[in-house]
């Protein structure tokens, strides 16, 4: 395989990269293959920068709509993961397959390969800062006996929590703490329990901004700004709220606003005002946690 410079002349694979070569030799084949075909590749990531790697599964998207083929492949990365839709991705396990978006690592907490004493898996990366701050704060005793684990949806954490706990190579328990407005059914028995609230990012904003006379200051602070600078940040919070249709990207808009501050130091921010503020909230969570740990 030959590849050529802009300016005239060329380069063999010899000259290629190990990454740089497997690509060019898929794309090729791939390209001759016929429409409807079934392409299956083991481990994309191999030799891959995670860019590339995210670049090369958009590309197979295009490929499975342009020429109608299916196209199946293995990884170990994250990166590979991002560009596709929750459908589109099934995690086997063992002797057991289920279907959803998940992060790698959440893998070996699945299948009990943790250090710790308990697993607790949450829905999505909020909710694991939210649970995480809840625990620092009420729970430092425990620090060191918990993992969190986020998924990616209400039913990954639900079916996880189920394989995790029915699996009885598996010696270390675990349990689903879901958001409250999560369609799925809580169960003491499952050990599947519920935040308080509903949609957690804003249920979480609008309880620190109701109580900004105690906390604005701390959230400003918090937030990476002055103290004296609390009521510019309320103004940013409150039009930022005010313009809002997703829930979702609530705090990264407030840390693009404030100054590029990154949503994960704001999520943590708001989460862990809200979890110093409301004392028999976390303590309810913090029992239901306490309880499986009293129990092993």
């Amino acid at each position: 395989m030959i590849g050529s410079l802009s300016k005239g002349g060329g380069y063999s694979e010899f000259h290629f990269g190990a990454g740089e070569a497997s690509i060019l030799r898929m794309v090729y084949e791939i390209e001759s293959t016929d429409d409807q075909s079934l392409v299956l590749i083991e481990e994309i990531e191999n030799g891959l920068h995670p860019v590339a790697t995210r670049r090369l599964v958009e590309y197979l998207i295009d490929v499975a709509i342009r020429k109608r083929s299916q196209i199946i492949f293995t990884t170990h990365s994250n990166d590979a993961l991002l560009p596709l839709p929750y459908k589109a991705i099934w995690v086997a396990m063992r002797s057991k397959v289920f279907q959803g978006k998940l992060d790698i690592s959440s893998l070996r907490a699945i299948t009990g390969q943790v250090s710790k004493k308990l697993v607790v898996f949450v829905e999505d990366n909020f909710a694991r800062i939210w649970v995480e701050s809840i625990i620092r704060k009420w729970a430092g005793d425990i620090l060191e006996q918990v993992e969190v684990h986020a998924m990616e949806g209400d039913g990954t954490a639900v079916t996880a929590n189920r394989y995790h706990n029915g699996d009885p190579s598996i010696r270390v328990p675990s349990i689903c703490i879901l958001d409250g407005d999560s369609n799925q059914e809580s169960s003491t028995t499952k050990k599947i329990f519920r935040l308080p609230g509903d949609a957690p990012e804003s249920y979480i904003f609008d309880s620190v901004l109701e109580r900004w006379d105690n906390f604005g200051g701390k959230l400003s602070v918090a937030l990476l700004k002055e103290f004296s600078e609390a009521e510019q940040v309320k103004n940013i919070c409150e039009s930022v709220r005010r313009t809002n249709k997703d829930h979702h990207v609530l705090y990264s808009q407030i840390g693009e606003k404030i100054g590029l501050i990154p949503e994960g130091t704001v999520s943590s921010a708001f989460c862990t005002i809200w979890s110093q503020s409301n004392e028999a909230l976390c303590g309810e969570v913090i029992k239901n946690i306490r309880d499986v740990l009293d129990s092993i």
